[in-house]
């Protein structure tokens, strides 16, 4: 008799805990995904924090968290995930009534691009795991990555080779390199901004100030079409980098800079087109638009695409044109660019090696190399 008493009060027990937990498993659960920035360095590692909450007096024996993002986002842990086309994230917790728990995941970010997890799954199941019932929730974590810093160094001889040309157009511009003053530190100066000897003499941080120009705007181009048999994606990449560091330069020294590009954004589905920026502080907007160009979507040719800001609009003092690509079709359109401008530009060409600088019939003194490694 007390075995059959058990055996109902058990199969009763079953039933009930079916139907509670049907009704009510997903009822004050919360879970929220958060980038510890919003933007970081490609190269940098980042924590993403995972918090889920259970609001509630049924306890949550089984609860599965899924979330996909891009499998660019190398995380330290990948026991709990699947790699395919995305990365696919399977997190399992056991969380008591009232009780929160939060996990943090460090991310590798090695290469640039904007990265979202827009959507979780979730799957509860009741005590004894008798079935499983299925939610979803909204996320807006997102993340830029915006593109590796190269070495002044590197970007010296661009930078000099511009200076100069702005300097004979504005006569009014002096030495990029030297400095005109110091003043306080501010939160959007960079760190080799700062005079580390006055502010040791202060004990707090200055920075140098560089010498302005009279230049009203200087635009740059940039061109990612690719025409080679095998795409050159490092180029591509090391063009994205270049334009950035060109345009903290110029805006540091006080010249303001627009930038325009063919490549489409990943969010707007549009060509790049950055208004001009007239200080430092604006470098944010451009760290966040140089993130989201997307490479793998089709674009249109350059000509195609910049004929009107070519050769119809009215032309800024000076025109910068970065592009990897020397195809005979866009070398073509800076020949016939310079002769209408009398040469009011500059070719900034990224490439593998060295070795493969050359002139280009009619733009002689007009093209800066940049090898991919310092040569």
């Amino acid at each position: 008799m007390v075995i059959i008493f058990v055996a109902l009060f058990g199969g009763v027990f079953f039933l009930l805990q079916r139907i509670l937990y049907a009704h009510f498993w997903n009822k004050g659960v919360q879970v929220q995904l958060s980038f510890e920035k919003e933007m970081v360095q490609a190269g940098d590692e980042i924590k993403l924090f995972e918090v889920v909450e259970n609001d509630k007096k049924l306890p949550l024996s089984s609860l599965k968290v899924k979330f996909q993002c891009s499998r660019h986002l190398i995380f330290s842990d990948r026991e709990n995930g699947n790699v395919t086309d995305q990365y696919y994230r399977n997190d399992l917790f056991s969380i008591m009534p009232y009780h929160r728990v939060t996990r943090t995941h460090r991310i590798l970010c090695p290469k640039r691009g904007y990265y979202g997890i827009h959507g979780i799954d979730l799957v509860g199941a009741d005590l004894f795991f008798s079935q499983e019932m299925m939610d979803s929730r909204e996320s807006d974590a997102s993340l830029y990555v915006i593109p590796p810093a190269l070495p002044i160094a590197r970007l010296e001889p661009a930078i000099r080779r511009i200076n100069g040309e702005l300097a004979v157009r504005s006569h009014a511009l002096k030495d990029p390199f030297t400095y005109r003053g110091i003043r306080e530190y501010e939160p959007f100066d960079e760190m080799k901004q700062i005079n580390w000897k006055a502010t040791a003499k202060t004990d707090e941080l200055k920075v140098n100030v560089r010498e302005h120009t009279a230049v009203s705007c200087v635009r740059i181009l940039m061109n990612l079409e690719d025409h080679g048999i095998l795409r050159r994606e490092e180029l591509l990449e090391m063009s994205i980098s270049i334009c950035a560091g060109l345009a903290g330069e110029l805006l540091s020294q006080g010249v303001r800079v627009s930038i325009l590009a063919n490549a489409k954004d990943c969010l707007t589905r549009q060509e790049l087109r950055i208004d001009e920026q007239t200080h430092i502080a604006g470098m944010d907007a451009i760290y966040k638009a140089l993130a989201r160009l997307d490479l793998d979507t089709p674009m249109k040719s350059f000509g195609e695409c910049f004929q009107r800001e070519l050769f119809e609009d009215k032309q800024p003092l000076f025109t910068i044109f970065l592009s990897p690509d020397r195809h005979s079709d866009y070398v073509n359109i800076l020949k016939e660019y310079g002769i209408r401008t009398n040469g009011n530009f500059v070719w900034i060409c990224p490439v593998k090696k060295s070795s493969e600088e050359k002139e280009e019939e009619g733009l002689e003194g007009r093209i800066v190399y940049i090898a991919e490694e310092a040569s």
